[in-house]
């Protein structure tokens, strides 16, 4: 053969893969110079696979990732497109890095029949093996339709470009992801973003980072929260709800935070909660709690949100920045939910009750003897709070570590996380919990 034909044959064809659109978001993605594809000429009959795949950095760290080629049969997922991604999942499992999967497909390559379920489902199985492994990021920068979207949906976090589709069944509305960035440029960003705040693995700790060390203060659950993250780290998932969900970093070390708010908090909200504890207890990121709750709306979110948080087993800090009654306090916010310590501001009010409630089952003769009922009530409600509910009282029973200022709050997370980094907790042998899905 002669060499200088045949090098001008593979330089063609390399050549024309470097004009995929694909391609080049994963040169937008990672570090300048650092990617490296796989299988580059792989090939799905007579045309190149629908999916560029391969490894580089990202701020230094290694990330696996594939980005699917919706100019090439729409990106319809089949045999040679399947083999590729499995690829990609392996190599992540046996270096353990993170995967970030990049979605533009119109669904499963329906002319090979079975064969495109199988594919699907075999991408499906080996991103299932890898969950808690590795961080698993899902980036909708087009469709992601049909049973393909089963993959991003499992991903431990969904960004999704505002315009893209992303459904199970035609007909269906958009599902929503964990962030929603208004263009692609925006949304790669956001994924770059929480690399640096997700550890590589399991087995490993999230990057370590400078801090400016400025006191903070907030005024209620959510700016607490906000107030306590360091300057320019806070990464804030989409809510529709008052409760909030952020990653960020406390004194430079990475955490999970949150926020536990309303008179009643929905159960979609609580499965949010939930599915955010399990992400960082899976990858022993510290999670921060912020409660100002007054109870649940349902039994079954109620369930879900309490056996995510017994069941972690990472460093867990709660301040109670307002209400914490009954089934909040129990689930989410005391020493019975495994806080390792629970921190409250003076405003806070611990009972089993709400104080409307509890004025009616103990404060019986004094309610019968108001002259007025509506304006009467609401004052015993605010003077049995303030005696029988406050933080002191509870801090004096033990029920909370320490009653601190609100603008000590950041400095009191800091030490106690610094105090809880080396945490190991041995559990009993079991294959996992039966969570009340």
């Amino acid at each position: 053969m002669d060499m200088r034909s045949q090098l001008e044959k593979l330089n063609e064809v390399v050549a024309a893969g470097e004009k995929s659109a694909a391609r080049q978001r994963l040169l937008r993605f990672f570090d300048a110079d650092t990617f490296v594809e796989i299988d580059r000429l792989a090939k799905d009959g007579d045309r190149p696979a629908e999916v560029v795949a391969g490894y580089g950095s990202v701020d230094g760290c290694p990330v696996y990732a594939f980005a699917q080629d919706h100019e090439v049969c729409c990106g319809a997922v089949g045999r040679a497109q399947a083999a590729k991604i499995q690829k990609i999942y392996a190599l992540a499992a046996q270096n353990g890095a993170p995967v970030v999967a990049m979605f533009d497909s119109d669904g499963a390559k329906l002319g090979e029949g079975i064969d495109a379920m199988d594919a699907i489902a075999d991408i499906l199985l080996a991103a299932n093996n890898l969950s808690g492994v590795v961080p698993q990021i899902a980036l909708i920068a087009g469709p992601c339709v049909g049973s393909a979207a089963l993959i991003a949906a499992n991903a431990d976090v969904t960004v999704k470009v505002k315009d893209a589709d992303y459904y199970l069944n035609p007909g269906d509305e958009s599902a929503a992801a964990s962030v929603c960035a208004e263009d692609e440029a925006s949304a790669l960003d956001k994924v770059r973003q929480l690399i640096s705040l997700l550890p590589a693995n399991n087995l490993a700790a999230a990057p370590a980072f400078e801090f400016d060390g400025a006191a903070a203060e907030g005024q209620d659950a959510v700016s607490a929260m906000e107030a306590a993250a360091d300057a320019g780290s806070l990464f804030l998932f989409d809510a529709d709800s008052d409760c909030k969900t952020a990653l960020a970093r406390i004194g430079g070390l990475s955490c999970g935070l949150l926020a536990l708010t309303g008179d009643k908090v929905e159960g979609c909200a609580c499965s949010r909660l939930a599915r955010f504890i399990r992400l960082c207890d899976g990858f022993s990121i510290p999670v921060v709690s912020f409660v100002d709750a007054a109870g649940f709306a349902c039994l079954k979110g109620a369930a879900k949100l309490s056996h995510a948080y017994a069941e972690a087993t990472t460093a867990k800090v709660t301040v109670i920045t307002g209400r914490a009654y009954g089934s909040v306090y129990i689930a989410a916010a005391g020493k019975s939910a495994g806080a390792d310590a629970v921190l409250a501001w003076p405003v806070a009010a611990i009972s089993p009750l709400n104080p409307e409630a509890a004025i009616h089952l103990f404060w019986k003769d004094r309610l019968a003897g108001l002259s007025d009922p509506v304006t009467g009530r609401q004052k015993l409600a605010e003077e049995y709070a303030e005696k029988e509910c406050s933080a002191l009282r509870a801090a004096a029973d033990g029920a909370v570590t320490d009653v601190i200022a609100p603008d000590a709050t950041r400095s009191r997370l800091i030490a106690l996380l610094d105090m809880l980094a080396g945490k190991r907790v041995s559990r009993l042998p079991k294959k996992h919990s039966n969570m009340p899905l």
